[in-house]
């Protein structure tokens, strides 16, 4: 007999390890790239559209990687509500510090949202 798994949670796990996996990239091999890009947007702009440019590049990859394995309508959905969650939590929040805690609020309320998109 096989388990499966609803669409809501494979889509919060795999956006889980997409956000694991982009994260060791960014300040792994490509450390100095985005470091480079960093630097010259925050001679032109504010600190605030930097990190708009972050959350967006970051909105492209979730997208690229889960539309590998997910339809491609269910991976924006999915890029898009950690987009969201990643611009709530910090602008209100502030940065949660905790690697654990911040996968763990991200885990959580991704899935509850997806179950009731799709569950």
């Amino acid at each position: 007999m096989a388990v499966t798994i609803p669409d809501w949670l494979g889509a919060a796990l795999l956006l889980s390890f997409s956000d694991e996996l982009h994260t060791r990239l960014v300040w792994g091999p490509l450390r100095n790239h985005y470091l480079l890009l960093g630097a010259y947007l925050r001679v032109r702009h504010s600190p605030l559209f930097v990190w708009f440019v972050h959350e967006s590049l970051e909105l492209i990859f979730h997208a690229i990687i889960l539309s590998l394995v997910l339809p491609v309508t269910m991976a924006l959905t999915a890029a898009l509500l950690h987009f969201s969650l990643d611009l709530v939590h910090e602008a209100l929040l502030g940065t949660l510090r905790n690697p654990y805690l911040h996968r763990a609020f991200h885990l959580g309320t991704e899935s509850a949202v997806l179950y009731c998109v799709w569950g």
